[in-house]
């Protein structure tokens, strides 16, 4: 069982099916904005599927198929696509009850950041927003308040009063973290605004202690490295090997219910595509002792998703003369705007992250033995994903390849032939992978460090 489906009624199927549908879409959103994104990613595919499945209720025709296939809920109707998600949101932000008398006995003084040490915070808010003179289908209306529990007020977007508004919902659904949607008042042919916020906050099942935290360095390419401070622990994870990366997982909280796994690719700095096929394997796990090296970092993003929907085949809800929201409203309107502002940090007590997405329209083994223990090193360009046990829902997708630090250059690279190398027998030469671990042999091709040196094998 995925999830309980107890509010929903639905059947489990159904359930697992728009859970796998949104599994495999949000690898699609993020593989779109991986190629229209040059460096550091922080997306939450999961604000956007909810976003979307709000506006969903209002189109009509091609234009809802498009959503449709986009988001693999084919076959399914707007109720089934609406109970899907109030069970979504239930599983995800469901905590137990806080007794500040009990959690006391077990703090020094602050009983409420224990009970949020030992379960995550995970909120799920959504809002709609209209021009005082837009008047919406009552229908359309009634089944955001149901399905999405949505605030509905109408606002004048090109004032400072009316963008404030929505700031302040935005920064109190978020915690802060992203305290700006608009800097400055709007076109007044802005006439509707859908809005999700997703905010996550956990403290490692298995912390990182600050006294182990120590400077090592982060590999931009072949030839640059960065100088970050590199968390380290040696515990047991969870752990996984995909044809392109060495995958592992950290959990948050006592229940373990959510978790952050990193992918590493096995050679180099270049990045491949994170497909399904590796945050599937990912999941299916072998628990090893390793000592763990781990940047901190901190990431924040703004996105215009509109050439990334029309590429996944969202075209006509962008377009005037063939948008059909005829569900919504007498007068018909396009899309003019997807954007999501994004937010993790992520350090040596958990992780903290936000997303808000908007859609406009307008008009128109024996841990004492260390030598059981082997290396895992997040030192160069990498992805993570953060999901729930439960749901197995997708709540943000990143990339990660540069870090804050004082840059410098690789060691002079030395290009040798393999005779050479496989001839040097001297037990004081020494060679590692660009990982740092040393080799028991050096490599017949690729690139390695051999006594302070870049060696580039052809």
């Amino acid at each position: 069982m995925l999830f309980t489906c107890s509010l929903s009624g639905m059947a489990q199927e159904t359930l697992n099916q728009l859970a796998n549908a949104y599994q495999h879409s949000a690898l699609s959103m993020f593989n779109e904005l991986a190629q229209q994104e040059k460096d550091n990613i922080c997306f939450s595919p999961l604000s956007v599927q909810i976003a979307l499945s709000m506006v969903q209720n209002g189109a009509a025709g091609n234009t809802l198929s498009q959503l449709q296939r986009t988001l693999g809920t084919e076959g399914f109707s707007n109720e089934e696509i609406g109970q899907f998600n109030v069970a979504l949101t239930q599983a995800l932000t469901e905590r137990p009850p806080y007794n500040e008398e009990a959690y006391q006995w077990y703090s020094e003084g602050a009983p409420h950041d224990y009970y949020n040490g030992l379960y995550p915070q995970c909120e799920l808010s959504n809002s709609l927003w209209t021009r005082p003179d837009v008047q919406l289908y009552d229908a359309f209306v009634q089944v955001l308040h149901t399905d999405y529990d949505a605030l509905v007020e109408s606002v004048h977007f090109d004032t400072r009063e009316g963008i404030e508004k929505i700031n302040v919902w935005a920064s109190e659904k978020t915690h802060g973290l992203i305290p700006t949607i608009y800097a400055e008042p709007q076109s007044s042919e802005l006439a509707v605004l859908l809005a999700n916020a997703l905010y996550f906050k956990g403290a490692w099942s298995v912390p990182f202690y600050k006294e182990n935290t120590s400077k090592g360095n982060f590999l931009l390419n072949d030839e640059y490295y960065t100088e970050v401070d590199m968390m380290c622990a040696r515990e047991r994870y969870d752990c996984a090997i995909t044809p392109s990366f060495r995958t592992i997982t950290l959990y948050y909280g006592v229940d373990r219910d959510f978790s952050m796994t990193l992918y590493v690719p096995h050679e180099g700095t270049a990045l491949p595509a994170l497909t399904y096929d590796d945050w599937s394997t990912a999941q299916s796990v072998t628990n090893l002792h390793i000592n763990l090296y781990m940047p901190r970092f901190d990431i924040a993003g703004n996105y215009n998703l509109i050439q990334i929907l029309k590429a996944l085949g969202i075209t006509d809800a962008f377009d005037p003369q063939k948008a059909d929201f005829t569900k919504m409203c007498e007068v018909n309107r396009a899309i003019s705007r997807i954007s999501q502002f994004s937010k993790i940090q992520v350090d040596e007590k958990g992780t903290e992250a936000a997303a808000v997405t908007v859609i406009e329209t307008t008009d128109g083994i024996d841990p004492t033995r260390p030598e059981d223990y082997q290396d895992f090193r997040i030192d160069r360009p990498f992805y993570f994903t953060m999901q729930s046990k439960k749901n197995k829902a997708i709540l943000f997708i990143g990339r990660v390849t540069k870090l804050k630090g004082p840059q410098g250059q690789v060691n002079s690279v030395q290009y040798l032939p393999a005779s050479q190398i496989s001839n040097n027998k001297s037990p004081k030469s020494k060679s590692y992978d660009l990982s740092g671990r040393l080799l028991s042999a050096p490599p017949a091709h690729g690139i390695y460090i051999r006594d302070g040196k870049k060696v580039v094998m052809r």
